[in-house]
């Protein structure tokens, strides 16, 4: 990575996130494959949601995971990079277990607000 690259990244970083690049996905559905790992469906709602996107899942309690959309499916188009609002998908997770998650949990983008 180039010096301006690594100058504008950190800027980026140091950003307050604008609420329209927040999304919401109720997880409607949790399944695992044994040789890739834990896939999450639902409903892509408020932003789109990419690829390498850091998510944190939130669950009925408020406790949150922390995670990483690994790839991601829709039945019709087939694997995306960009999921638009609005978009059926299957969402493959980073370092968590299908046992941690709930249908129902929230998956999204917004940081933790101290």
């Amino acid at each position: 990575m180039g010096f301006l690259n690594k100058l504008f990244s950190k800027k980026l970083d140091l950003q307050s996130q604008d609420a329209s690049s927040i999304y919401t996905f109720y997880i409607e559905d949790i399944f695992t494959i044994k040789t890739v790992g834990c896939i999450v469906v639902g409903i892509v709602k408020g932003a789109d949601i990419r690829v390498g996107d850091e998510v944190y899942i939130i669950d009925t309690n408020g406790n949150r995971l922390q995670s990483k959309v690994m790839g991601m499916e829709n039945p019709r188009v087939g694997k995306m990079n960009i999921a638009p609002v609005g978009s059926n998908v299957g969402i493959l997770l980073s370092d968590i277990e299908a046992k941690d998650l709930n249908r129902g949990d929230i998956l999204t983008n917004e940081k933790k607000i101290n």
